[in-house]
């Protein structure tokens, strides 16, 4: 628990569509402050037991991506020292006022929108200036549902959607670097939400109230399984390119071990992390516009070049799980 008098904050990061917001609801039945709940995101079809974001978080993050010429559903890196630019400094006072007008006086308070698995850096920044203490929660689900859902949801393609999985947690777990953090199963949240809940509980200095009948009807009113619309078999994590497959293998490790045990997930991620950079910055040059003349030519033998030494292989679309 923080100290008297001081303030901390938790983040509770995760990919779209990987059961964040049950995660969210079930901290702030913790005795976590989320805001005002007349400024939270209202529930609609596609969560019906609502989302558990701010909305002034929702919109504020939307436009910084936008100025950064993202969009929610990017697997493209954001533009290196996006941080220091001058695009984003009027920003950097804007959620300092943010969170000043909603989370001043609050010694524990939470949020949760998945865009922040990019730009968690504005926010570490912010709250290190405060004094205001900072820890995350890391919410693991499995890609090949994930994938799916937003198919649904989006109707983005199957391969797209791994890859702004695998964008969204590798950045997230780059940038948490150093900072506590507890990671979650959303599967298992599923099949037995209080062993898995108590856990990341402990882990982050949240009480367990001794009278938690009240705690055990509010979370079981809304952590339904039924409401989880894919559940993909095993066998299906074979159709996962490596490097997914490779992250999801460790993160599911690190859901069982000890909070500060994860020293070969933050290996892994490294090495991922700077193999899906270069890959990612090799693409943004085969997509520029090929200037006019000998230097066209020279651009079309490159590219042919490079297609030739890492062919992209086409793969059929997956069917949605059922």
């Amino acid at each position: 628990m923080p100290a008297k008098g001081a303030s901390s904050a938790i983040c509770i990061l995760g990919m779209h569509r990987s059961g964040t917001s049950a995660v969210t609801r079930a901290v702030n039945l913790l005795g976590v402050h989320l805001g005002a709940p007349v400024k939270m995101m209202p529930a609609n079809p596609e969560n019906p037991e609502g989302y558990w974001e701010h909305l002034e978080i929702n919109d504020f993050q939307k436009r910084l991506m936008g100025r950064l010429e993202r969009s929610w559903d990017t697997a493209n890196p954001l533009p290196e020292r996006w941080l220091q630019s001058a695009a984003v400094r009027p920003f950097k006072e804007e959620l300092a006022t943010l969170v000043s007008a909603n989370f001043s006086g609050y010694s524990r308070w939470a949020w949760k929108e998945p865009q922040t698995c990019l730009l968690l850096p504005l926010w570490r920044e912010l709250l290190e200036h405060d004094g205001i203490g900072l820890s995350c929660l890391f919410v693991v689900r499995n890609p090949v549902d994930v994938a799916c859902s937003l198919m649904r949801r989006n109707a983005i393609p199957f391969e797209k959607a791994l890859g702004i999985w695998l964008h969204y947690n590798l950045v997230a777990l780059k940038e948490a670097a150093g900072l506590p953090i507890v990671f979650l199963s959303y599967e298992r949240l599923l099949a037995a939400w209080e062993p898995e809940l108590r856990r990341c509980a402990s882990g982050l200095g949240l009480e367990w109230p001794e009278r938690d009948e009240p705690l055990r009807q509010s979370i079981e009113s809304f952590i339904d399984p039924s409401l989880r619309h894919y559940r993909s078999p095993p066998s299906r994590l074979r159709e996962l390119p490596p490097p997914v497959m490779e992250l999801y293998q460790a993160l599911s490790e690190a859901c069982l071990r000890l909070p500060g045990h994860h020293d070969g997930l933050e290996r892994t991620v490294e090495r991922l992390f700077e193999e899906f950079h270069a890959y990612a910055s090799l693409f943004q040059m085969m997509a520029v516009p090929p200037a006019p003349g000998k230097l066209a030519r020279v651009w079309r033998r490159w590219q042919v070049s490079v297609r030739k030494r890492w062919p992209i292989p086409a793969t059929a679309p997956v069917a949605p799980a059922r």
